[in-house]
């Protein structure tokens, strides 16, 4: 099952935060062609909970680089701007299936079985890796425990 345009624009601060129209996939394209601005991503950081720390991990750069992007609010590469929606996609189907903030996030720092006894927040950095998260949280949601 996949996650609403209106889900991902939401969970990165809506049209007011992303600068573009999100009406359809067409224009989440045109919105990685321009690359994001900072305050989505920043959005989405605090939603999930994540310290700098962590964020900058997931988007493979140094603490201190994104510390510096943050503070020069620098626009997110193509990249970059991929892996948040990426991320956002991720937030709204893990909300979706824990129903709550706290208990998403105790899953995501848990070791899952089915990720072979590894941390969903340890996976989130790589396209493989959210896939796998997707794979499972589609699979609680409709009562299959893998």
């Amino acid at each position: 099952m996949q996650v609403s345009i209106g889900q991902i624009a939401n969970a990165l601060g809506g049209e007011s935060l992303i600068r573009h129209p999100v009406r359809h996939e067409l224009d989440l394209m045109a919105v990685v062609e321009s690359g994001l601005p900072i305050e989505p991503l920043i959005h989405l950081q605090t939603k999930f909970g994540f310290t700098n720390k962590v964020m900058s991990q997931i988007l493979a750069i140094s603490e201190s680089t994104y510390q510096r992007r943050i503070r020069a609010r620098e626009k997110l590469t193509r990249d970059e701007t991929e892996k948040v929606i990426a991320l956002s996609e991720v937030y709204e189907k893990g909300i979706e299936v824990f129903e709550n903030q706290q208990d998403f996030q105790e899953w995501l720092s848990a070791q899952i079985v089915s990720l072979q006894h590894q941390r969903p927040i340890d996976l989130l950095d790589t396209i493989l890796g959210r896939k796998q998260i997707m794979r499972v949280l589609n699979a609680i949601l409709h009562g299959i425990y893998l």
